[in-house]
Parts: structure tokens; sequence; C-alpha cells
């Protein structure tokens, strides 16, 4: 079995290192637009799955064909949507972002994965989500020439990024965004070619039952990947010098508690989070996707903006070089 699992553990250390260093996060996406009415880090999503499109549409061609899954779209997979994001903005975190700030040192964060199990278990018990199951689809072949050229024009300037700031950008304690979601889209195609389709949601809610989704087939390999992504984030930290235990407040633990119940219970209803939408229900073009993950987007505004309402400083996002800086 180890081999079989030796591939999955090194794309799950790519996707959480990369994840990490690039600080990809949906909460800090929404912020930006909030404080500065620019949008480098909600780009930086739908380029994930730009590339993870074009490199299985140039595989599908060369002969390795993805199996993808897709879900038709029903009003609770918005609804879904918008609850998990309003968690998320809660939370002051999405899924990645959880574990990143997790393996940074906020304890806390253990009662917002706490507060998953909760949701998705409230949501299985109590909520009426239809029995509808994913249908398997592949990609159309005319996406091979857009797939293609995405790669050529934005490889070219990831090339040119290099060439111009030279390998030691990958030693720096932040990575610019472009190259984050690269290597991110990069290990997640390389898992949809293994048929090993994974996120840190799909991993909860296999774990608890919640819903029926293709990455439930492999139940084994979404802990790897998402063990070895954690212990990735864990040693980035470490690398980088901001791993530092934080004690926990009450109310903060109870926020969060809070606020992983909406995110477990939003996830049950989609089914998936925020990553499995951009890793391979978009790049599926699965009907559901877009419309929930924009539901999510909705969700964390709502919650922001509220919040803002109330008195909370929402923290700006900086933007500079394709490298963004916060205080979430």
């Amino acid at each position: 079995m180890f081999p079989d699992l030796a591939l999955p553990a090194l794309m799950g250390v790519l996707l959480g290192a990369s994840a990490h260093r690039a600080g990809l996060c949906t909460v800090k996406a929404v912020a930006e637009i909030m404080t500065t009415g620019q949008a480098h880090v909600l780009w930086s999503f739908l380029k994930a799955s730009l590339w993870t499109m074009g490199l299985l549409s140039v595989a599908a061609l060369a002969g390795a064909e993805a199996s993808l899954s897709a879900r038709p779209l029903l009003l609770t997979g918005a609804l879904g949507g918008i609850l998990f994001g309003v968690g998320a903005g809660l939370n002051g975190a999405c899924s990645f972002s959880t574990l990143a700030r997790l393996a940074e040192g906020h304890g806390v964060m253990l009662l917002t994965l706490v507060g998953w199990g909760m949701g998705l278990s409230a949501a299985k018990g109590l909520v009426s989500i239809p029995d509808v199951n994913a249908s398997a689809t592949s990609l159309p072949s005319w996406l091979f020439l857009p797939g293609l050229a995405w790669i050529v024009w934005e490889g070219g300037r990831l090339v040119r990024v290099f060439l111009r700031r030279g390998s030691g950008v990958l030693a720096k304690g932040a990575w610019p965004l472009s190259l984050g979601v690269f290597l991110v889209a990069l290990a997640n195609s390389g898992l949809l070619l293994m048929e090993r389709p994974w996120s840190f949601t799909s991993t909860a809610i296999c774990t608890s039952g919640a819903a029926e989704i293709a990455p439930c087939a492999h139940p084994v390999t979404l802990w790897v990947v998402s063990g070895a992504a954690v212990l990735a984030m864990v040693a980035s930290a470490m690398l980088r010098g901001s791993f530092r235990l934080r004690p926990v407040r009450l109310r903060s633990g109870l926020r969060r508690l809070g606020a992983g119940s909406l995110m477990g219970a939003g996830a049950a209803m989609i089914p998936g989070g925020n990553d499995g939408l951009i890793l391979f229900s978009i790049p599926s073009l699965s009907p559901h996707a877009l419309p929930s993950w924009l539901g999510i987007v909705v969700g964390i505004w709502m919650a922001l903006a509220v919040m803002r309402a109330l008195g909370a400083r929402i923290p700006t996002i900086r933007c500079e070089s394709d490298i963004c800086r916060t205080g979430l």
C-alpha cells in the first residue's frame, strides 16, 4: 500500500507548502476587495481553476484523461455556499487557511475543526439535502486550445518572474500568488490524474459520512494527503519563523466553534468547501460549482460587512509585486 500512497503524499506536501507560503485564503480575497478595491487574491483562485483545466485538457489529449464528476445546480448548494461563507468570515479563515493558521500555532483553530464536525453531523441529521449522485464527466475536447493558450501565456509570465527575481524567491517568507496557485494546481492535477481527488473539506465530509462525493472512494488517501499537507505547513511556518503557540481565549474559541459549525453545515449542503470547488468542481465544469463558490464569496462579504458595521476592524490586504500581506 505504501508505494501507492507515496506520490499522493508528495502532492500533499506541495499543496500544503504552496498554500501556506502564498497565503491563499478566500476570506483574505474578500477583505482585499473591501479594504483596497482590488482583487488580486480572488483572481488567484480563478487562476488555480484555469491551471487545472489547462493541465487536464493537455493531459487528456496525450491520452491521460482524468476521471471527473459533476453535480446539478440545486438551491441547497447555493444556500450552503452562503452558510459556509458566513462561517468562514466569522472564523477569519476558510479551509486551507484554517489549517495554515493552526500550523502556525493558533490553537483556537482546533475549535473550528470541532465545529466542522458538529456542523456536518447536524446537517446530515437536520437538513433535507436532495440525494443526487454525481455523474461521471470529462472535459470537452475544445478546451485543449484555450487550455494550452493559458499554459503558454501564464507559464511564460512565471518564467519571466523567475528570470527577474531568481530562484531565491522560494526562500522568501511569502511566495508570489501566481507561483503558489500554479504549484497547488500542479499537485491537484496530479492527484486527479491518479484518480485521487482531494481537499481538506472532502476529508471531513467523507469521514463524517455527511455526503457521498468522489473523494470518498479513497478514504486512506484523503488522510494521507491531508496529513502531509498539514505537516508541510508546520515545517513551512517553522522555517519562516512564524510558528508561535498562541493562547486560546474563551470568547475567540466560542466564536470559532460556532463559525466552524456553520462551515460544516454549509459544506454538507454544497457538498464541498471552497477548496474542493476551486480544485476540482469548477475545473470539472460541474453546474453546481460556480454558483456555490460565488455563494461562499457572498457569505464572507456578508459576515465581514456586519462585523465592520459593529465596530470590528477588517485588516487591510496589501498586494505588491504579486505578494499579499495581511493581519488575518
